[in-house]
C-alpha cells in the first residue's frame, strides 16, 4: 500500500473510531486533555506503524491496542496531583466553594471506580471499557474479543454486579438483596 493510500486509509478510521477511542482513552486516564494528547500519540503510532499491520487483522481492534498501550505510558508517566488552579480561592463566594467541594467528591468516586476497574479480571474490564467507554454494542465486542454476544453480555452483566457491590462496600453502602442497587448504612 502505498504512502498516500495508507494516509487515506487511516484517515477513514480515524473518522469512523475517533469518538470511541476518545471515551477510551479518557476513561483510562481521566482527563480531556491527556486523552486528548493519547488519541494524538495513537493515530501518529497508527501511521507510524501502518505498514506493519496484518491486512487480515481488524484494523479497530488494532487501534484499540495501540490506545491502550499509549494510556498505560501516559498513566505511569504522570502523577496526580491538584495544580493551584483546582483550588479555590479564600475569597470567592460560597457557591463556587461547594461547587468544588463537589467536584472533589465527584473526583474521589472517580477514583475509587477506576481503582476497582483496575483491579477486575482483565478480560472483564477491557469488555466493560469496549463497551461503555469505547461505546461498542456486544456484537462488536464479540467480534473483537472473539466471544459469542451471549457470552458478552453475561461479563458485562458480572462486572457490573462485583463493580457495583465493591463500590458499594468502599462508600459506605449495602447492596439491596431485592434490587441490587446500594442502600446508605
Amino acid at each position: 500500500m502505498s504512502g498516500e493510500d495508507a494516509g487515506e486509509a487511516l484517515s477513514r478510521l480515524a473518522v469512523l473510531h475517533h469518538g470511541a477511542l476518545y471515551g477510551y482513552c479518557r476513561r483510562r486516564l481521566g482527563r480531556d486533555a491527556d486523552a486528548n494528547d493519547a488519541l494524538q500519540e495513537t493515530f501518529l503510532r497508527a501511521h507510524k506503524y501502518w505498514g506493519s499491520l496484518d491486512q487480515s487483522r481488524d484494523a479497530r481492534k488494532w487501534l484499540f491496542g495501540i490506545a491502550h498501550n499509549v494510556c498505560v505510558e501516559v498513566a505511569r508517566s504522570r502523577a496526580r496531583h491538584v495544580t493551584l488552579e483546582e483550588l479555590p480561592e479564600g475569597g470567592e463566594a460560597p457557591s463556587a466553594t461547594s461547587e468544588a467541594l463537589e467536584r472533589i467528591a465527584h473526583e474521589e468516586r472517580m477514583v475509587h471506580i477506576r481503582r476497582e476497574l483496575e483491579r477486575m479480571p482483565d478480560k472483564a474490564r477491557r469488555i466493560l471499557e469496549l463497551r461503555f467507554f469505547g461505546q461498542m454494542d456486544s456484537k462488536d465486542i464479540a467480534a473483537l474479543e472473539g466471544m459469542t454476544e451471549t457470552s458478552v453480555r453475561v461479563t458485562v452483566h458480572r462486572a457490573l454486579e462485583s463493580l457495583r457491590e465493591k463500590l458499594g462496600r468502599k462508600l459506605g453502602q449495602e447492596p439491596d438483596e431485592a434490587t441490587g442497587s446500594t442502600r446508605q448504612t
